[in-house]
């Protein structure tokens, strides 16, 4: 569900399912008389200037397998006769294959994400839309996703939870890099009271953050790093850092490594090859992550073959590790394999098959449907199976509509059911625990006149049973060089009060950030002063103010 504050609060302490990732680009090019042969696509990742190139087939497919997640990235669609047709902005999720259907004859392009996934994603490209209000830290990560019913087989789901995706962000083409430093209070109603289920990000009385990032070239564009650090009186210091090799057009390598908390720590290294011409795409990658609860080794080794409107993917995956501390150690062997295909412009198919040795057995099928082929009215749905020998097994189910009204409103209707079978202590025989379910409502504006607000309503059973969110974001440029960002978030929820298992109790939340920026030209870079003011006002629980200045070059 996109459960904005909840989500990322409650689920910031889960481990990652993986630092570094891919995307895919894909779509269809027409003209008046159907599709078109030959007609070049040409991706450029514009922090990077990391580029890809195909050509479309018969049919007017086209695909890009393996692209950095992330951008912005400027898309050019080329054929002779026709004048060029360029998509600006255009952003990637790690996983997530995002579609640009093209018409050369009417230059008009279609932009989706064409997954049944329901997910939340913080990172660059999302506007305010789920960006979170508080100014720490998120410049360490470049997106994050969390998804209650990843269909995915290369994404291993949470049984009672939701999935996360974590990736480090990449370096840069040209020198850019940030200063920050925060200052200010933080007042409990209860001496170290946090949000159920939670840790404190902050503990009474002052605090204070300070925060560095740099992303670079090393020797040219072709080896790019990025490093942030981030120390604050309560966690201590935290970082990660990325380190990205292009060897040619089809090969590239990517290290990187980190520590966001004492049970989120990684390291991890990939290579990527480009294979048949741009057709079929191979992606190796080895990681350690470790953390409070638990230690592991990943190995893993996906294929990609395109063919038309068709993407097959098969891979394996080997994990040794033991958790903590009882150091009961494991060791996990998966394979998969999953086909994900489009018929025409409107519907999606997606159905895989993941297994693991010791025994675990997961297949997941979903569909995503453009009803009128305008995304004016799109059906997601899916059905999936988690598997996690000495665990157990859940079943989720997923139901949404996803409809655009007047005045670019963007509503969306969305039902998730489960039933989880658990092993309590390792033991042989299962045990139904529970049935799940959860119904979201939620309304968003896009940014109009740089404005940007959200609302939404969740209803479900287990620990929190109802949610409401409210927020908005606005930009003001005024007078060339100084712009006012202001941004909101209320987020209210029932829990279990512990101290009254029988009852439910209401807690609220009210994020403000109110910030002014100057920007400066010298000796032709732009140069950023940034004032920010933050307020965290959570009346039954930790309340925070902080002060700052960053400056971003």
């Amino acid at each position: 569900m996109k459960r904005l504050f909840l989500l990322i609060v409650l689920l910031a302490t889960l481990p990652a399912a993986g630092q570094t990732g891919t995307a895919t680009l894909g779509g269809c090019v027409t003209d008046e008389n159907g599709p078109i042969e030959g007609v070049t696509v040409v991706a450029i990742h514009q922090q990077t200037n990391a580029q890809y190139y195909t050509t479309t087939d018969r049919h007017g497919w086209w695909q890009l397998l393996d692209v950095l997640p992330g951008g912005p990235y400027t898309l050019r669609i080329h054929y002779f006769g026709y004048k060029p047709l360029t998509v600006r902005d255009l952003f990637t999720y790690s996983g997530q294959n995002t579609v640009v259907d093209a018409d050369l004859e009417a230059d008009q392009y279609q932009v989706h994400t064409d997954e049944a996934a329901t997910s939340l994603r913080i990172g660059d490209g999302l506007g305010g839309g789920v960006v979170p209000v508080s100014p720490l830290g998120y410049d360490l990560v470049g997106q994050r996703i969390y998804t209650a019913v990843p269909f995915d087989v290369r994404q291993e789901a949470s049984l009672t939870g939701v999935s996360r995706q974590q990736l480090t962000p990449v370096g840069s083409n040209q020198f850019h890099g940030s200063v920050s430093a925060y200052y200010g209070s933080a007042s409990s109603a209860l001496p170290g009271a946090v949000i159920p289920g939670t840790t404190p990000s902050v503990m009474p009385g002052s605090t204070g953050h300070l925060g560095l990032t740099v992303a670079t070239p090393i020797a040219g564009d072709d080896y790019q790093l990025f490093a942030g650090l981030r120390y604050d009186g309560f966690n201590g210091l935290s970082g990660t850092g990325r380190f990205d090799a292009r060897f040619d057009a089809a090969n590239r390598l990517d290290v990187s490594c980190g520590r966001l908390s004492g049970d989120d720590i990684w390291a991890t290294a990939g290579f990527t090859s480009a294979l048949l011409d741009g057709t079929a795409s191979n992606r190796a990658q080895a990681s350690w992550l470790g953390g409070l609860s638990s230690r592991e080794m990943v190995f893993s080794d996906d294929f990609t073959l395109a063919a038309g409107p068709q993407r097959l993917l098969g891979g394996v995956r080997f994990a040794h590790g033991s958790v903590l501390p009882a150091d009961s150690s494991f060791t996990r062997f998966d394979f998969y394999l999953q086909d994900a295909v489009r018929f025409g412009r409107r519907v999606t198919l997606t159905a895989g098959l993941r297994f693991a040795f010791p025994f675990a057995f997961s297949p997941r099928v979903s569909v995503y449907y453009d009803v009128m082929g305008t995304g004016a009215l799109v059906l997601r749905a899916g059905t999936a199976v988690y598997g996690v020998h000495g665990e157990g097994t859940v079943w989720k189910n997923l139901t949404a509509l996803d409809a655009r009204l007047p005045n670019k409103f963007f509503f969306t209707l969305e039902g998730v059911y489960g039933q989880s079978w658990r092993r309590a202590f390792y033991i042989s025989s299962h045990n139904v625990l529970d049935s799940h379910y959860a119904l979201t409502a939620r309304l968003e504006r896009p940014l109009f006149r740089d404005l940007w607000a959200v609302a939404s309503y969740t209803r479900a059973d287990g620990a929190v049973s109802d949610e409401a969110i409210a927020g908005f974001s606005y930009r003001v440029a005024w007078l060339g060089r100084l712009a006012t960002n202001l941004a909101v978030l209320y987020d209210g929820y029932s829990y279990v009060d512990n101290d009254a298992p029988a009852s439910f109790s209401w807690a609220n939340t009210l994020e403000a950030r109110l910030s002014q920026d100057l920007s400066l030209d010298l000796g032709g870079r732009a140069h950023t002063f940034q004032l920010t003011g933050y307020l965290r006002y959570a009346p039954d629980h930790t309340s925070t103010f902080l002060l700052g200045l960053r400056y971003i070059l």
